[in-house]
């Protein structure tokens, strides 16, 4: 059976994840946010470089593929923590 300073350091730990995966979230809204600027200034002018708009088409799409398992594992985190853990 575990410790109560064990599960305190595991519950520590699963928070300090909740932290980590919280401002990896915030990152890439916002990264993903700078491309779609990027996007719609490229793809208003006359003649857009289909490469370039297919390249940030590209990494928008890989950025909103990983928010999906960042907020699913977030989740996943934040239900352990509210089962699992006394209060911090």
């Amino acid at each position: 059976m575990a410790t109560s300073s064990g599960i305190d350091r595991v519950c520590a730990t699963m928070r300090d994840g909740i932290k980590f995966l919280k401002q990896e979230i915030k990152q890439k809204e916002s990264q993903i946010d700078i491309l779609t600027a990027r996007l719609r200034k490229l793809q208003s002018q006359s003649d857009p470089n289909s490469s370039a708009v297919k390249e940030i088409k590209d990494d928008i799409q890989k950025l909103e593929n990983e928010l999906v398992n960042d907020r699913a594992q977030l989740n996943a985190f934040e239900e352990e923590v509210s089962a699992s853990c006394p209060p911090a």
